[in-house]
Protein backbone atom coordinates (compact mmCIF):
# COMPACT_ATOMS: atom_id res chain seq x y z
CA UNK A 1 0.00 0.00 0.00
CA UNK A 2 1.16 3.34 -0.58
CA UNK A 3 3.12 4.95 2.55
CA UNK A 4 0.48 7.98 3.13
CA UNK A 5 -3.23 6.51 2.66
CA UNK A 6 -5.09 3.63 2.16
CA UNK A 7 -5.48 2.67 -1.72
CA UNK A 8 -8.30 0.55 -3.20
CA UNK A 9 -5.97 -1.03 -5.32
CA UNK A 10 -5.73 -4.24 -6.01
CA UNK A 11 -2.19 -4.50 -7.48
CA UNK A 12 -0.74 -1.67 -4.31
CA UNK A 13 -2.18 -4.44 -1.85
CA UNK A 14 -0.61 -6.96 -4.00
CA UNK A 15 2.71 -5.44 -3.83
CA UNK A 16 2.13 -5.34 -0.18
CA UNK A 17 2.27 -8.94 -0.16
CA UNK A 18 5.46 -9.55 -1.80
CA UNK A 19 3.04 -10.98 -4.61
CA UNK A 20 4.07 -9.03 -7.21
CA UNK A 21 7.45 -8.84 -9.16
CA UNK A 22 8.34 -5.36 -11.06
CA UNK A 23 9.83 -6.73 -14.38
CA UNK A 24 8.73 -3.56 -15.92
CA UNK A 25 13.07 -2.67 -16.57
CA UNK A 26 12.93 -5.48 -18.73
CA UNK A 27 10.93 -3.58 -21.59
CA UNK A 28 11.61 -0.40 -23.47
CA UNK A 29 8.27 1.11 -23.89
CA UNK A 30 9.76 4.52 -25.18
CA UNK A 31 10.68 1.89 -28.38
CA UNK A 32 7.11 1.82 -29.37
CA UNK A 33 5.66 4.01 -31.84
CA UNK A 34 2.44 5.45 -30.25
CA UNK A 35 -0.19 4.71 -33.10
CA UNK A 36 -3.69 5.59 -33.45
CA UNK A 37 -4.52 2.22 -35.05
CA UNK A 38 -3.27 -0.63 -32.53
CA UNK A 39 0.19 -2.22 -33.39
CA UNK A 40 1.37 -5.01 -30.98
CA UNK A 41 4.88 -5.57 -29.88
CA UNK A 42 6.35 -8.72 -28.51
CA UNK A 43 7.59 -7.60 -24.52
CA UNK A 44 7.92 -9.18 -21.47
CA UNK A 45 8.21 -12.78 -23.01
CA UNK A 46 4.91 -14.29 -23.83
CA UNK A 47 2.71 -11.17 -23.90
CA UNK A 48 2.32 -8.01 -26.52
CA UNK A 49 2.76 -4.71 -25.78
CA UNK A 50 1.14 -1.10 -27.78
CA UNK A 51 0.80 2.19 -27.55
CA UNK A 52 -2.78 3.71 -28.35
CA UNK A 53 -2.79 7.10 -29.12
CA UNK A 54 -5.90 8.83 -28.47
CA UNK A 55 -7.18 12.36 -28.07
CA UNK A 56 -6.74 14.46 -25.16
CA UNK A 57 -9.86 15.90 -24.89
CA UNK A 58 -12.56 13.86 -26.11
CA UNK A 59 -15.26 16.78 -26.76
CA UNK A 60 -12.81 19.13 -28.42
CA UNK A 61 -12.16 17.47 -32.07
CA UNK A 62 -10.45 20.69 -32.79
CA UNK A 63 -7.52 20.11 -29.69
CA UNK A 64 -4.38 18.28 -31.47
CA UNK A 65 -3.37 16.76 -28.03
CA UNK A 66 -2.94 13.18 -27.41
CA UNK A 67 -2.34 10.51 -24.81
CA UNK A 68 -0.70 7.02 -25.31
CA UNK A 69 -2.23 4.46 -24.12
CA UNK A 70 0.43 1.33 -22.81
CA UNK A 71 -1.56 -1.95 -23.38
CA UNK A 72 -0.50 -5.09 -22.47
CA UNK A 73 -2.10 -8.13 -23.92
CA UNK A 74 -1.80 -11.63 -22.73
CA UNK A 75 -2.55 -13.60 -25.78
CA UNK A 76 -5.07 -16.12 -26.49
CA UNK A 77 -3.73 -19.79 -26.84
CA UNK A 78 -5.98 -19.91 -30.09
CA UNK A 79 -5.62 -17.18 -32.83
CA UNK A 80 -8.23 -14.98 -33.05
CA UNK A 81 -9.45 -16.46 -36.60
CA UNK A 82 -10.22 -19.90 -33.98
CA UNK A 83 -13.57 -20.73 -33.60
CA UNK A 84 -13.17 -20.90 -29.89
CA UNK A 85 -11.46 -17.71 -29.82
CA UNK A 86 -13.68 -15.83 -26.99
CA UNK A 87 -12.72 -12.33 -27.92
CA UNK A 88 -10.95 -9.95 -25.50
CA UNK A 89 -11.09 -8.99 -21.63
CA UNK A 90 -10.33 -5.85 -20.54
CA UNK A 91 -9.21 -5.74 -16.69
CA UNK A 92 -8.65 -2.79 -14.19
CA UNK A 93 -6.73 -3.65 -11.04
CA UNK A 94 -8.59 -0.55 -8.97
CA UNK A 95 -6.85 2.26 -7.29
CA UNK A 96 -7.77 4.50 -8.84
CA UNK A 97 -4.64 5.11 -10.34
CA UNK A 98 -3.57 0.74 -10.43
CA UNK A 99 -1.15 0.01 -13.66
CA UNK A 100 -2.72 -2.68 -15.66
CA UNK A 101 0.49 -2.95 -16.76
CA UNK A 102 1.92 -4.23 -13.34
CA UNK A 103 -1.45 -6.29 -12.76
CA UNK A 104 -0.97 -8.28 -16.20
CA UNK A 105 2.72 -9.84 -15.18
CA UNK A 106 0.83 -11.87 -12.39
CA UNK A 107 -2.69 -12.21 -12.85
CA UNK A 108 -3.27 -12.30 -16.49
CA UNK A 109 -2.44 -15.69 -16.79
CA UNK A 110 -4.28 -16.94 -13.69
CA UNK A 111 -7.53 -15.10 -14.79
CA UNK A 112 -7.19 -16.57 -18.29
CA UNK A 113 -7.10 -20.09 -16.34
CA UNK A 114 -9.97 -18.83 -14.86
CA UNK A 115 -12.28 -18.15 -17.70
CA UNK A 116 -10.85 -20.48 -20.45
CA UNK A 117 -13.16 -23.79 -21.47
CA UNK A 118 -10.40 -26.12 -23.46
CA UNK A 119 -12.02 -26.38 -26.42
CA UNK A 120 -14.82 -24.36 -26.20
CA UNK A 121 -13.50 -20.47 -25.31
CA UNK A 122 -10.21 -18.96 -25.43
CA UNK A 123 -9.85 -15.12 -24.45
CA UNK A 124 -6.91 -12.90 -24.39
CA UNK A 125 -6.50 -10.40 -21.39
CA UNK A 126 -5.68 -7.05 -21.92
CA UNK A 127 -4.67 -4.46 -19.50
CA UNK A 128 -3.63 -1.32 -19.55
CA UNK A 129 -2.56 2.07 -17.87
CA UNK A 130 -5.53 4.09 -17.71
CA UNK A 131 -4.15 7.73 -18.75
CA UNK A 132 -1.85 9.38 -16.62
CA UNK A 133 -1.31 6.44 -15.06
CA UNK A 134 2.21 4.57 -15.11
CA UNK A 135 3.51 4.08 -18.64
CA UNK A 136 1.12 5.66 -20.27
CA UNK A 137 1.74 9.44 -21.19
CA UNK A 138 1.93 12.14 -20.51
CA UNK A 139 1.89 11.09 -16.68
CA UNK A 140 -0.14 13.05 -13.99
CA UNK A 141 3.19 14.11 -12.48
CA UNK A 142 2.95 17.34 -9.88
CA UNK A 143 6.69 17.38 -8.78
CA UNK A 144 8.99 16.09 -12.21
CA UNK A 145 11.67 16.17 -9.09
CA UNK A 146 11.97 13.00 -7.03
CA UNK A 147 13.68 15.11 -4.38
CA UNK A 148 10.94 17.51 -3.38
CA UNK A 149 8.54 14.51 -4.03
CA UNK A 150 10.27 12.56 -1.15
CA UNK A 151 10.50 15.61 0.94
CA UNK A 152 6.91 16.48 0.94
CA UNK A 153 5.96 12.81 1.46
CA UNK A 154 8.61 12.83 4.73
CA UNK A 155 6.81 15.76 5.71
CA UNK A 156 3.30 14.79 5.35
CA UNK A 157 4.58 11.43 6.90
CA UNK A 158 5.46 13.70 10.01
CA UNK A 159 2.24 14.76 10.83
CA UNK A 160 1.69 11.36 12.71
CA UNK A 161 -1.66 11.03 11.08
CA UNK A 162 -4.84 13.11 12.25
CA UNK A 163 -4.65 11.97 15.67
CA UNK A 164 -0.96 13.44 15.36
CA UNK A 165 2.08 13.12 16.94
CA UNK A 166 1.53 12.46 20.60
CA UNK A 167 -2.38 13.22 20.96
CA UNK A 168 -4.17 9.73 21.01
CA UNK A 169 -7.37 11.60 19.88
CA UNK A 170 -8.43 13.52 16.69
CA UNK A 171 -6.33 17.10 16.65
CA UNK A 172 -7.70 19.80 15.07
CA UNK A 173 -3.84 20.97 14.89
CA UNK A 174 -2.90 18.02 12.68
CA UNK A 175 -5.99 18.64 10.76
CA UNK A 176 -4.74 22.16 9.83
CA UNK A 177 -1.15 21.17 9.27
CA UNK A 178 -2.23 18.31 6.92
CA UNK A 179 -4.74 20.76 4.89
CA UNK A 180 -1.94 23.15 4.74
CA UNK A 181 0.04 20.40 3.43
CA UNK A 182 -2.52 19.74 0.72
CA UNK A 183 -2.59 23.26 -0.11
CA UNK A 184 1.31 23.00 -0.50
CA UNK A 185 0.84 19.92 -2.63
CA UNK A 186 -2.04 22.01 -4.84
CA UNK A 187 0.89 24.62 -5.88
CA UNK A 188 3.33 21.74 -7.23
CA UNK A 189 0.20 21.20 -9.28
CA UNK A 190 -1.09 23.81 -10.58
CA UNK A 191 2.97 24.61 -11.19
CA UNK A 192 3.47 21.61 -12.90
CA UNK A 193 0.41 21.88 -15.15
CA UNK A 194 1.61 25.55 -15.72
CA UNK A 195 5.15 24.63 -17.01
CA UNK A 196 4.22 21.05 -18.38
CA UNK A 197 1.13 20.96 -19.98
CA UNK A 198 -2.51 19.88 -18.59
CA UNK A 199 -3.35 16.65 -17.77
CA UNK A 200 -4.83 16.60 -14.56
CA UNK A 201 -8.10 17.56 -15.59
CA UNK A 202 -8.60 14.75 -18.72
CA UNK A 203 -7.35 11.69 -16.29
CA UNK A 204 -10.75 10.88 -14.65
CA UNK A 205 -13.13 7.97 -15.04
CA UNK A 206 -15.69 9.70 -17.92
CA UNK A 207 -12.31 9.84 -19.65
CA UNK A 208 -10.95 6.64 -19.72
CA UNK A 209 -14.34 4.38 -20.16
CA UNK A 210 -14.39 6.53 -23.57
CA UNK A 211 -11.06 5.36 -23.81
CA UNK A 212 -11.58 1.86 -23.30
CA UNK A 213 -14.57 2.35 -26.20
CA UNK A 214 -11.64 3.21 -28.52
CA UNK A 215 -9.52 -0.02 -26.93
CA UNK A 216 -12.44 -2.31 -28.14
CA UNK A 217 -13.06 -0.39 -31.21
CA UNK A 218 -9.04 -1.10 -31.97
CA UNK A 219 -8.71 -4.43 -30.87
CA UNK A 220 -11.99 -5.27 -33.44
CA UNK A 221 -10.18 -3.39 -36.31
CA UNK A 222 -7.16 -5.40 -35.70
CA UNK A 223 -8.80 -8.22 -35.86
CA UNK A 224 -10.97 -8.01 -38.68
CA UNK A 225 -9.50 -5.51 -41.19
CA UNK A 226 -12.97 -5.58 -43.25
CA UNK A 227 -14.59 -3.19 -40.59
CA UNK A 228 -16.02 -0.10 -41.14
CA UNK A 229 -14.61 2.46 -38.92
CA UNK A 230 -15.00 6.34 -38.38
CA UNK A 231 -12.42 8.20 -37.27
CA UNK A 232 -11.64 9.60 -34.05
CA UNK A 233 -13.30 12.93 -35.06
CA UNK A 234 -16.68 11.05 -34.01
CA UNK A 235 -16.37 12.41 -30.41
CA UNK A 236 -19.83 13.06 -29.25
CA UNK A 237 -20.23 10.19 -26.25
CA UNK A 238 -23.54 9.86 -27.09
CA UNK A 239 -22.39 8.90 -30.84
CA UNK A 240 -19.76 5.89 -29.65
CA UNK A 241 -22.50 3.25 -30.09
CA UNK A 242 -21.88 3.20 -33.85
CA UNK A 243 -18.44 5.18 -34.05
CA UNK A 244 -17.50 1.32 -35.54
CA UNK A 245 -19.90 -0.78 -37.34
CA UNK A 246 -18.59 -4.48 -38.09
CA UNK A 247 -19.76 -5.76 -41.22
CA UNK A 248 -23.05 -7.76 -39.79
CA UNK A 249 -24.09 -4.30 -38.12
CA UNK A 250 -23.04 -4.89 -34.71
CA UNK A 251 -20.46 -2.83 -32.77
CA UNK A 252 -18.03 -4.27 -30.51
CA UNK A 253 -18.65 -4.54 -27.05
CA UNK A 254 -16.61 -4.46 -24.09
CA UNK A 255 -15.97 -7.95 -22.08
CA UNK A 256 -14.56 -6.72 -18.43
CA UNK A 257 -13.39 -7.29 -15.15
CA UNK A 258 -12.96 -4.89 -12.82
CA UNK A 259 -11.56 -4.99 -8.97
CA UNK A 260 -12.29 -2.37 -6.09
CA UNK A 261 -12.20 1.06 -7.82
CA UNK A 262 -11.77 -0.64 -11.26
CA UNK A 263 -15.83 -1.59 -10.53
CA UNK A 264 -16.79 2.48 -10.37
CA UNK A 265 -14.98 1.95 -13.85
CA UNK A 266 -17.60 -0.93 -15.04
CA UNK A 267 -20.47 1.15 -13.62
CA UNK A 268 -19.44 4.38 -15.33
CA UNK A 269 -18.81 2.46 -18.63
CA UNK A 270 -22.15 0.49 -18.65
CA UNK A 271 -24.48 3.70 -17.24
CA UNK A 272 -22.67 6.29 -20.16
CA UNK A 273 -22.55 3.23 -22.95
CA UNK A 274 -24.88 0.99 -22.54
CA UNK A 275 -25.08 0.01 -26.44
CA UNK A 276 -21.47 -1.39 -25.63
CA UNK A 277 -21.60 -3.37 -23.15
CA UNK A 278 -20.88 -7.34 -24.08
CA UNK A 279 -20.15 -8.77 -20.39
CA UNK A 280 -19.15 -6.86 -17.08
CA UNK A 281 -17.64 -8.08 -13.79
CA UNK A 282 -17.13 -5.93 -10.92
CA UNK A 283 -15.65 -7.38 -7.90
CA UNK A 284 -15.24 -5.42 -4.61
CA UNK A 285 -17.99 -3.10 -5.65
CA UNK A 286 -17.82 0.99 -5.02
CA UNK A 287 -20.45 2.81 -3.77
CA UNK A 288 -20.63 4.85 -7.08
CA UNK A 289 -22.83 7.54 -6.23
CA UNK A 290 -21.06 7.93 -3.20
CA UNK A 291 -17.72 8.03 -4.91
CA UNK A 292 -19.28 10.34 -7.48
CA UNK A 293 -21.98 12.31 -5.40
CA UNK A 294 -21.01 11.79 -1.57
CA UNK A 295 -20.28 15.47 0.51
CA UNK A 296 -17.26 14.71 1.20
CA UNK A 297 -18.27 10.86 0.22
CA UNK A 298 -16.27 7.68 0.97
CA UNK A 299 -18.52 7.57 4.41
CA UNK A 300 -19.39 4.11 4.71
CA UNK A 301 -16.90 2.07 3.03
CA UNK A 302 -14.95 1.22 6.14
CA UNK A 303 -18.18 -0.32 8.41
CA UNK A 304 -17.15 -3.75 8.04
CA UNK A 305 -13.40 -3.07 9.44
CA UNK A 306 -14.21 -3.38 13.10
CA UNK A 307 -16.39 -6.37 12.33
CA UNK A 308 -13.24 -8.14 10.54
CA UNK A 309 -10.86 -6.99 13.24
CA UNK A 310 -13.30 -9.20 15.73
CA UNK A 311 -13.11 -12.39 13.24
CA UNK A 312 -9.59 -11.61 13.31
CA UNK A 313 -9.21 -12.34 17.31
CA UNK A 314 -11.50 -15.19 17.21
CA UNK A 315 -9.66 -17.10 14.01
CA UNK A 316 -6.56 -16.40 16.10
CA UNK A 317 -7.93 -18.00 19.34
CA UNK A 318 -9.59 -21.11 17.36
CA UNK A 319 -6.49 -21.56 15.34
CA UNK A 320 -4.35 -21.95 18.90
CA UNK A 321 -1.02 -20.76 19.89
CA UNK A 322 0.72 -22.60 17.56
CA UNK A 323 -0.55 -20.89 14.59
CA UNK A 324 -1.63 -17.77 16.05
CA UNK A 325 1.00 -16.43 18.88
CA UNK A 326 -1.53 -13.93 20.13
CA UNK A 327 -3.50 -16.52 21.32
CA UNK A 328 -1.39 -16.60 24.46
CA UNK A 329 -3.08 -14.38 26.06
CA UNK A 330 -5.90 -15.67 28.86
CA UNK A 331 -8.61 -15.08 26.16
CA UNK A 332 -9.84 -12.83 23.19
CA UNK A 333 -10.96 -10.11 25.35
CA UNK A 334 -7.47 -10.06 26.88
CA UNK A 335 -5.38 -10.25 23.52
CA UNK A 336 -7.89 -7.18 22.37
CA UNK A 337 -7.42 -4.83 25.22
CA UNK A 338 -3.53 -5.41 25.29
CA UNK A 339 -3.48 -4.83 21.50
CA UNK A 340 -5.35 -1.58 21.73
CA UNK A 341 -3.36 -0.86 24.89
CA UNK A 342 -0.08 -1.17 23.11
CA UNK A 343 -1.78 1.21 20.11
CA UNK A 344 -2.95 3.87 22.51
CA UNK A 345 0.73 4.23 24.11
CA UNK A 346 2.26 5.16 20.21
CA UNK A 347 -0.46 7.44 19.94
CA UNK A 348 0.54 9.31 23.10
CA UNK A 349 4.13 8.55 22.82
CA UNK A 350 5.93 7.62 19.30
CA UNK A 351 8.62 5.44 19.29
CA UNK A 352 11.89 5.71 16.96
CA UNK A 353 13.40 3.50 15.58
CA UNK A 354 16.54 2.52 13.14
CA UNK A 355 16.23 -0.04 10.24
CA UNK A 356 18.35 -2.85 8.97
CA UNK A 357 20.18 -0.59 6.72
CA UNK A 358 20.39 2.86 9.41
CA UNK A 359 17.08 4.36 7.96
CA UNK A 360 15.29 5.94 10.73
CA UNK A 361 11.97 6.53 11.35
CA UNK A 362 8.95 7.11 14.17
CA UNK A 363 6.68 4.62 15.00
CA UNK A 364 2.93 6.19 16.02
CA UNK A 365 -0.68 4.48 16.64
CA UNK A 366 -2.12 5.14 13.36
CA UNK A 367 1.02 2.96 11.74
CA UNK A 368 0.22 0.07 13.50
CA UNK A 369 -3.74 0.48 12.40
CA UNK A 370 -2.83 1.06 8.82
CA UNK A 371 -0.41 -1.83 8.49
CA UNK A 372 -3.27 -4.26 10.06
CA UNK A 373 -6.45 -2.64 7.62
CA UNK A 374 -3.87 -2.82 4.93
CA UNK A 375 -3.71 -7.19 5.88
CA UNK A 376 -7.54 -7.19 5.88
CA UNK A 377 -7.54 -6.86 1.62
CA UNK A 378 -5.39 -10.60 1.90
CA UNK A 379 -6.53 -12.43 5.19
CA UNK A 380 -4.63 -15.36 3.22
CA UNK A 381 -1.69 -15.48 4.14
CA UNK A 382 -2.61 -11.90 5.60
CA UNK A 383 -4.03 -12.83 8.74
CA UNK A 384 -0.86 -15.48 9.74
CA UNK A 385 1.82 -13.22 9.41
CA UNK A 386 -0.12 -9.67 10.89
CA UNK A 387 -0.28 -12.46 14.01
CA UNK A 388 2.96 -13.03 14.10
CA UNK A 389 4.30 -9.56 13.16
CA UNK A 390 2.50 -8.45 16.09
CA UNK A 391 3.29 -10.69 18.57
CA UNK A 392 6.89 -9.63 18.44
CA UNK A 393 6.44 -6.20 17.93
CA UNK A 394 4.53 -5.87 20.86
CA UNK A 395 7.23 -8.10 23.02
CA UNK A 396 9.89 -5.37 21.23
CA UNK A 397 11.07 -7.10 18.22
CA UNK A 398 13.25 -3.79 16.86
CA UNK A 399 12.69 -5.28 12.86
CA UNK A 400 8.92 -6.20 13.61
CA UNK A 401 8.42 -2.41 14.93
CA UNK A 402 9.92 -1.08 11.80
CA UNK A 403 8.30 -3.02 9.13
CA UNK A 404 5.01 -1.60 11.08
CA UNK A 405 6.08 2.15 10.56
CA UNK A 406 6.95 2.09 6.82
CA UNK A 407 4.16 -0.44 6.04
CA UNK A 408 5.44 -3.45 4.40
CA UNK A 409 7.86 -1.59 2.01
CA UNK A 410 10.46 0.85 2.76
CA UNK A 411 10.13 4.67 2.57
CA UNK A 412 10.76 5.38 -1.10
CA UNK A 413 12.85 8.15 -2.37
CA UNK A 414 11.06 8.22 -5.37
CA UNK A 415 13.14 8.92 -9.01
CA UNK A 416 12.35 7.55 -12.51
CA UNK A 417 16.29 6.68 -13.28
CA UNK A 418 18.82 8.32 -16.10
CA UNK A 419 18.28 5.75 -18.66
CA UNK A 420 16.63 6.91 -21.99
CA UNK A 421 13.80 4.48 -21.49
CA UNK A 422 10.49 6.08 -20.67
CA UNK A 423 10.01 5.44 -17.01
CA UNK A 424 7.22 6.07 -14.89
CA UNK A 425 5.69 7.97 -11.68
CA UNK A 426 6.09 5.58 -9.24
CA UNK A 427 2.95 3.29 -9.16
CA UNK A 428 2.09 4.45 -6.01
CA UNK A 429 1.83 8.32 -7.01
CA UNK A 430 -0.87 10.20 -5.28
CA UNK A 431 -0.84 12.71 -8.03
CA UNK A 432 -1.56 9.59 -10.17
CA UNK A 433 -4.60 8.47 -7.76
CA UNK A 434 -5.98 11.70 -6.61
CA UNK A 435 -6.46 13.46 -9.78
CA UNK A 436 -8.77 10.86 -10.96
CA UNK A 437 -10.57 10.82 -7.05
CA UNK A 438 -10.91 14.02 -6.76
CA UNK A 439 -11.81 15.16 -10.90
CA UNK A 440 -14.74 12.26 -10.27
CA UNK A 441 -15.58 13.68 -7.14
CA UNK A 442 -17.68 16.65 -5.37
CA UNK A 443 -15.87 19.78 -5.11
CA UNK A 444 -14.60 19.62 -1.60
CA UNK A 445 -12.24 22.95 -1.54
CA UNK A 446 -12.27 25.47 0.52
CA UNK A 447 -13.72 23.71 3.64
CA UNK A 448 -12.50 24.80 7.15
CA UNK A 449 -10.61 22.94 9.57
CA UNK A 450 -14.31 22.36 11.17
CA UNK A 451 -15.96 21.01 7.99
CA UNK A 452 -13.17 18.20 8.24
CA UNK A 453 -13.09 17.51 11.66
CA UNK A 454 -16.76 16.63 11.17
CA UNK A 455 -16.49 14.31 8.57
CA UNK A 456 -12.99 12.88 10.61
CA UNK A 457 -15.68 12.15 13.73
CA UNK A 458 -17.87 10.78 11.30
CA UNK A 459 -15.56 8.34 10.07
CA UNK A 460 -14.26 7.38 13.08
CA UNK A 461 -17.74 6.18 14.08
CA UNK A 462 -17.58 4.23 11.31
CA UNK A 463 -14.52 2.13 12.53
CA UNK A 464 -12.52 2.37 15.43
CA UNK A 465 -9.66 0.70 13.61
CA UNK A 466 -9.45 2.69 10.14
CA UNK A 467 -12.01 5.84 10.49
CA UNK A 468 -9.85 8.09 10.53
CA UNK A 469 -7.07 7.01 8.46
CA UNK A 470 -9.95 6.78 5.92
CA UNK A 471 -10.09 10.48 6.43
CA UNK A 472 -7.25 11.01 4.00
CA UNK A 473 -9.32 9.22 0.79
CA UNK A 474 -11.01 12.70 0.09
CA UNK A 475 -8.95 15.04 2.52
CA UNK A 476 -6.58 15.75 -0.29
CA UNK A 477 -9.51 16.79 -2.23
CA UNK A 478 -9.26 19.65 0.09
CA UNK A 479 -7.03 22.07 -2.13
CA UNK A 480 -7.30 19.92 -5.63
CA UNK A 481 -6.21 22.84 -7.51
CA UNK A 482 -8.39 21.89 -10.79
CA UNK A 483 -11.69 20.63 -11.79
CA UNK A 484 -12.57 17.65 -14.95
CA UNK A 485 -13.25 18.29 -18.08
CA UNK A 486 -15.90 16.08 -18.24
CA UNK A 487 -17.67 15.07 -15.70
CA UNK A 488 -20.41 12.14 -15.01
CA UNK A 489 -22.61 12.00 -11.90
CA UNK A 490 -24.66 9.49 -12.74
CA UNK A 491 -27.12 7.88 -13.09
CA UNK A 492 -25.40 4.58 -12.39
CA UNK A 493 -27.99 2.40 -14.29
CA UNK A 494 -28.65 0.84 -17.85
CA UNK A 495 -31.59 -0.92 -19.46
CA UNK A 496 -32.24 -4.66 -19.65
CA UNK A 497 -30.18 -6.58 -21.62
CA UNK A 498 -30.83 -8.31 -24.38
CA UNK A 499 -29.02 -11.35 -26.07
CA UNK A 500 -30.15 -10.07 -29.60
CA UNK A 501 -27.61 -7.39 -29.17
CA UNK A 502 -30.19 -4.34 -30.00
CA UNK A 503 -28.88 -0.56 -30.60
CA UNK A 504 -27.82 0.71 -26.95
CA UNK A 505 -28.26 -1.82 -24.98
CA UNK A 506 -26.31 -4.21 -22.98
CA UNK A 507 -25.80 -7.63 -24.10
CA UNK A 508 -26.12 -9.27 -21.10
CA UNK A 509 -27.24 -8.45 -17.55
CA UNK A 510 -23.82 -7.26 -15.02
CA UNK A 511 -22.11 -9.69 -12.78
CA UNK A 512 -21.25 -8.63 -9.09
CA UNK A 513 -19.52 -9.91 -6.67
CA UNK A 514 -18.00 -9.43 -3.01
CA UNK A 515 -17.05 -11.28 -0.15
CA UNK A 516 -18.93 -11.37 3.18
CA UNK A 517 -17.13 -8.82 4.80
CA UNK A 518 -15.16 -6.53 2.96
CA UNK A 519 -12.52 -3.75 4.15
CA UNK A 520 -13.61 -0.76 1.70
CA UNK A 521 -15.53 -2.02 -0.49
CA UNK A 522 -18.58 -3.50 1.71
CA UNK A 523 -21.21 -5.83 0.53
CA UNK A 524 -24.41 -3.45 0.97
CA UNK A 525 -22.75 -1.59 -2.14
CA UNK A 526 -22.67 -4.06 -4.53
CA UNK A 527 -26.50 -5.00 -3.57
CA UNK A 528 -27.02 -1.22 -3.84
CA UNK A 529 -24.96 -0.77 -7.12
CA UNK A 530 -26.50 -3.82 -8.74
CA UNK A 531 -30.30 -2.40 -8.56
CA UNK A 532 -29.36 0.21 -11.24
CA UNK A 533 -29.03 -2.72 -13.61
CA UNK A 534 -31.84 -5.04 -14.41
CA UNK A 535 -31.64 -8.46 -14.18
CA UNK A 536 -27.88 -7.94 -12.34
CA UNK A 537 -26.88 -10.52 -10.01
CA UNK A 538 -24.42 -10.65 -6.84
CA UNK A 539 -22.60 -13.16 -5.86
CA UNK A 540 -21.44 -13.16 -2.56
CA UNK A 541 -18.57 -15.41 -1.16
CA UNK A 542 -17.81 -16.53 2.32
CA UNK A 543 -15.39 -15.04 3.98
CA UNK A 544 -13.55 -11.39 4.23
CA UNK A 545 -10.88 -9.89 2.31
CA UNK A 546 -11.46 -7.29 -0.53
CA UNK A 547 -12.68 -8.34 -3.74
CA UNK A 548 -13.89 -12.19 -4.26
CA UNK A 549 -11.65 -13.27 -6.47
CA UNK A 550 -7.98 -12.38 -5.00
CA UNK A 551 -9.13 -13.01 -1.09
CA UNK A 552 -10.27 -17.09 -0.86
CA UNK A 553 -10.53 -19.69 -3.58
CA UNK A 554 -13.43 -20.88 -4.19
CA UNK A 555 -14.38 -23.16 -6.96
CA UNK A 556 -18.03 -21.82 -6.86
CA UNK A 557 -16.87 -18.52 -7.58
CA UNK A 558 -15.15 -19.20 -10.21
CA UNK A 559 -17.09 -21.51 -11.92
CA UNK A 560 -20.09 -18.66 -12.09
CA UNK A 561 -17.28 -16.13 -13.26
CA UNK A 562 -16.07 -18.53 -16.18
CA UNK A 563 -19.63 -19.47 -17.13
CA UNK A 564 -20.80 -16.18 -17.40
CA UNK A 565 -18.19 -14.69 -19.75
CA UNK A 566 -18.75 -17.97 -21.68
CA UNK A 567 -22.88 -17.67 -22.06
CA UNK A 568 -23.61 -14.05 -20.55
CA UNK A 569 -25.84 -16.19 -18.08
CA UNK A 570 -26.01 -14.86 -14.39
CA UNK A 571 -26.89 -16.88 -11.63
CA UNK A 572 -31.26 -17.13 -11.34
CA UNK A 573 -30.75 -15.57 -8.10
CA UNK A 574 -28.13 -13.66 -5.83
CA UNK A 575 -25.97 -16.38 -4.98
CA UNK A 576 -23.93 -17.74 -2.17
CA UNK A 577 -20.69 -19.22 -2.73
CA UNK A 578 -18.52 -21.24 -0.13
CA UNK A 579 -15.01 -20.68 0.08
CA UNK A 580 -12.87 -23.97 -0.58
CA UNK A 581 -10.82 -22.97 2.45
CA UNK A 582 -9.78 -20.07 5.19
CA UNK A 583 -7.16 -17.78 6.64
CA UNK A 584 -6.14 -19.90 9.16
CA UNK A 585 -5.93 -23.05 7.55
CA UNK A 586 -2.40 -24.11 7.21
CA UNK A 587 -3.22 -25.92 3.27
CA UNK A 588 -4.97 -23.01 2.25
CA UNK A 589 -2.71 -20.46 -0.23
CA UNK A 590 -4.08 -18.02 -2.73
CA UNK A 591 -1.46 -18.39 -6.23
CA UNK A 592 -0.85 -14.54 -7.51
CA UNK A 593 -4.48 -13.57 -6.25
CA UNK A 594 -7.73 -14.23 -8.37
CA UNK A 595 -8.58 -17.28 -6.05
CA UNK A 596 -6.85 -20.19 -7.60
CA UNK A 597 -6.01 -22.57 -4.39
CA UNK A 598 -2.39 -23.87 -3.71
CA UNK A 599 -2.75 -26.43 -1.42
CA UNK A 600 0.23 -27.94 0.88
Amino acid sequence: MPSIHYSLSLVASAFALGVLADDTAEFDWSGIQPTKNLVYHPCYGTFQCARLEVPLDWHNASDPRTVSIAIRTLPAVVRHDDPTFGGSILTNPGGPGGSGIQFAEDFALPLQRIVDRPGRKHYEIVSFDPRGIGYTTPAADCFHDPVARSAWMLEYRGIGGLTGVGHGHLSESAMGYTLAMNDMFARHCRQSEAKYGEILSFVNTPSVARDMVEIIDRIDQLHNPTTKNTTQQDLASTAVDEAVINGDGKVPRLQYIGFSYGTALGNYFASMFPGRVGRIVVDGVTDADDYANGDPGWLGNTIDDDEILERFWKGCFQAGASICPLANDTNISSASRRFWSWVKSLDEQPRSLEGPTGDTVVLTGDDVRRSVGDIFDNPIPGFRDIANTLHRAMAGNETDLFRLAVGRNPLPLFHNGTSSQLQPVDLSSIDQQYSILCGDGKDVTGKPVSYWMRYAEKQKAMSKLLGSYWVTSRLLCSSWPVRARWLFNGPFKSPKADSRLLPGIPAAPLLFMSTELDPVTPLRAARKMAKGHPGARVVTQEGMGHCALQSSPSNCTRSILAEYFDTGKVPDRDTFCKADCGPWDLNCHVQQGLGIPEID
